[in-house]
C-alpha cells in the first residue's frame, strides 16, 4: 500500500522483489515501535535490525549506508504522514463544509493539533534530522509549504465575501506561515508551552488561532505611506 511513498523516500534504495520490500517494511515497523519507547538518538542501527529480526547487513542493502537509521526514519515519517492525511480525507469526504471563515480555520487548527499529538513521536525527530541532513527532506518541505499555501488559498477563496484583505495570495501565504510556526513550536517544545499560559486543549488553541487569523483577514489594511509623509 505504501510502496510508492517509501520507494521515493530519500536514502531508500528501490526494492523490486517482494522479499526485499517485506524486509524493508519490517525495518520501518521496527523503528516505529522503538520510537514509541525511546528517543531517536538512543536507537542504534543494530537495535532496529534486532527488533525487525533481520541482519544489520539487510539495512545497508536497502537504505543509505551513511545515514541508515535516518533514512529509515524519513521513510517512516513519509508513511505515517501519508496514512494520516489519507485517513482524514476519507473521514471528511461527504461531510458538510464549515459555514463561516472562522469555523473553517478552527477546523484546520484542530486537525493540526491532532496530527501533532498522533505523530509527534516521528514528526519531531524527522524534522530535527532534516535540519542536520537537508538533502533528505528539503524538497519534501518545499512541497508541503506549497500545498499548505494552495490549501489556504482555496479556503480563503471559499470565504472571500468575509475577507477584506486585498491580496488573497499574499494572505494565504501569511496564514500558512502563521499556522506552521504555531504548530512547529508545539511539536518541538510541547513541555515549554505551559510557561506561556497558552490554551491546554486543542479546541481552545484552535479557537485562539482562528481569532488571530480572522482579525488579520478582516481588518482594513493600513494605507501604504506616500512619498514625503512623515513616519
Amino acid at each position: 500500500m505504501f510502496s510508492s511513498e517509501v520507494d521515493a523516500a530519500p536514502g531508500t534504495k528501490p526494492a523490486s522483489q517482494q522479499r526485499s520490500r517485506e524486509t524493508r517494511d519490517k525495518l520501518i515497523t521496527a523503528l516505529d515501535e522503538l520510537l514509541r519507547e525511546k528517543e531517536f538518538g538512543a536507537i542504534s542501527v543494530a537495535e532496529i535490525a534486532n527488533r525487525a529480526g533481520v541482519s544489520v547487513a539487510s539495512i545497508y542493502q536497502r537504505f543509505d549506508n551513511r545515514n541508515a537509521a535516518v533514512a529509515i526514519l524519513i521513510a517512516l515519517y513519509l508513511r505515517r504522514v501519508t496514512q494520516w492525511w489519507s485517513d482524514l480525507s476519507r473521514s471528511a469526504s461527504g461531510s458538510a463544509g464549515p459555514a463561516s471563515l472562522r469555523e473553517a480555520l478552527v477546523r484546520v487548527g484542530r486537525e493540526a493539533w491532532r496530527q501533532a499529538d498522533d505523530l509527534r513521536y516521528v514528526m519531531r525527530p524527522a524534522y530535527l534530522q532534516s535540519r542536520l541532513h537537508p538533502d533528505l527532506l528539503d524538497e519534501h518541505w518545499r512541497t508541503q509549504e506549497e500545498r499548505a499555501v494552495r490549501g489556504f488559498r482555496s479556503l480563503l477563496t471559499d470565504h472571500v465575501d468575509e475577507i477584506r484583505h486585498p491580496d488573497l495570495t499574499r494572505a494565504a501565504s501569511m496564514v500558512a506561515y502563521f499556522f506552521n510556526l504555531m504548530f512547529l513550536g508545539r511539536l518541538l517544545h510541547p513541555e515549554g508551552m505551559s510557561g506561556w499560559e497558552l490554551p491546554a486543549s486543542g479546541d481552545e488553541f484552535a479557537e485562539e488561532l482562528a481569532d488571530f487569523v480572522c482579525a488579520y483577514l478582516v481588518a482594513i489594511p493600513s494605507p501604504a505611506p506616500r512619498a514625503g509623509d512623515r513616519p
